[in-house]
């Protein structure tokens, strides 16, 4: 099974490499129709010229190119015209002995086609037909000989259809594990940015917004405007990380997608982020009560810990965008052997309206994306005037950091 996986690799990255552009499928397809077609042709124009030289009857004639123009059909209704080439086919083995006609060249194409585009077994049930009225109609002094020669002889288009199915599936498979590769990385990449560049930006508004005021003359909106400014420096260190990632050629093919979060920013610990979140809110004029349970700190894994900062962060924005003005936030963490719990409480301003261009709404969901990448979970309720954020993370081990990280792949 290893070598039949390394085989199919290799072939369909040897297949992306002669078309790897968007399309290149389709204009390989067109180019084989545009083959088999002349193909067709010429076999059609040597054909009418054997029939013509050899005096054979109209309707030998007529019998032949019929045989051979069902060729032109099989692009587009290929179980169709295969039926209809099957008496053309019959007829023509009964009645003619011809050595020099390369009418056998039709049902071997046919073969290798329908094994190659449709389910194989119609192609091995056609060769398998041409076979038996071969050996029917054209005996010999040896039918176990002929047997084995015609089965021999078509043999070789079921193999090269198997070749190409083989390769199309082979192609098929990089492109959607390329694509799926693309869609988490986009989905890594999209929830970097908001929980850094775009909390960063956040909070350089809205602390503009406070010294503004306040009054730009007043220590204060100094100190606001500090601020804003340590958030845009921040900022632009995130933003610098991502368009690293996107200038670098090797991340499509060197790096994981659960990688990209780690090369972006090293995630800081679960104390840190919540004194972070101690500060933030103060400045909003909100207390932070936070309750801790001594396990949490032992050593977390890292994709553990980088779901629970991440998770911390997003509900401090949302405390400072939604928490009623001067009423306390409640942040509980607690560690099992199990699991890692965290629970986020504050009160609901009146109205709880809060500036568009400061709330997009996909915050939560990268918490929950994040959550879920972990084996954990996020729920987010409100209840009697209060908004309610818990989020379960299993406690693994960091011997079971890998295994994470390959089952947040799929």
């Amino acid at each position: 099974m290893e070598l039949l996986h390394r085989l199919r690799t290799r072939t369909a990255r040897a297949a992306v490499r002669l078309g790897g552009e968007s399309g290149s499928q389709t204009r390989w397809a067109e180019r084989a129709r545009i083959v088999l077609y002349i193909l067709a042709l010429a076999l059609l124009g040597w054909e009418v010229y054997l029939s013509h030289i050899q005096g054979l009857t109209p309707l030998q004639t007529v019998v032949r190119a019929a045989a051979v123009l069902t060729l032109v059909g099989m692009p587009r209704w290929p179980l169709a015209s295969a039926a209809v080439s099957i008496p053309f086919l019959v007829v023509e083995m009964w009645v003619s002995v011809d050595p020099v006609s390369l009418m056998i060249v039709v049902p071997l194409l046919m073969t290798g086609l329908l094994v190659a585009t449709q389910v194989r077994q119609f192609g091995y049930a056609y060769a398998l037909l041409m076979v038996g009225a071969l050996t029917s109609l054209q005996r010999t002094e040896q039918p176990l000989a002929d047997l084995a020669t015609w089965l021999t002889v078509f043999l070789i288009p079921c193999l090269l259809g198997e070749g190409v199915r083989f390769w199309r599936s082979s192609v098929e498979e990089i492109r959607l594990a390329s694509q799926a590769q693309l869609g988490r990385q986009r989905r890594d990449l999209a929830r970097e940015l908001h929980d850094t560049s775009i909390h960063d930006i956040t909070a350089m508004i809205m602390a503009l917004e406070r010294a503004k005021l306040v009054g730009l003359g007043t220590p204060k909106a100094l100190e606001e405007i500090d601020h804003a400014i340590a958030a845009g420096r921040q900022s632009v260190v995130s933003m610098r990380g991502v368009l690293k990632i996107l200038r670098s050629e090797d991340t499509l093919q060197t790096r994981t997608p659960d990688a990209i979060p780690t090369v972006l920013a090293s995630t800081s610990t679960v104390q840190r982020a919540l004194e972070d979140a101690r500060q933030t809110l103060g400045r909003m004029g909100h207390e932070l009560r936070v309750h801790l349970e001594d396990q949490i700190d032992l050593p977390m894994p890292l994709s553990v810990r980088t779901a629970l900062v991440r998770v911390i962060q997003e509900c401090t924005a949302n405390m400072v965008k939604y928490a009623e003005p001067g009423s306390p936030c409640t942040v509980m963490v607690e560690r099992t052997d199990t699991e890692t719990r965290a629970l986020f409480i504050n009160d609901v301003r009146e109205g709880g309206r809060v500036d568009t261009a400061l709330s997009s709404g996909v915050g939560l969901i990268g918490a929950r994306e994040r959550v879920e990448a972990v084996g954990g979970s996020l729920a987010v309720r409100h209840h009697d005037g209060r908004w309610i954020i818990q989020a379960l993370i299993p406690t693994i081990s960091s011997a079971s950091e890998g295994q994470v990280e390959r089952a947040a792949q799929h």
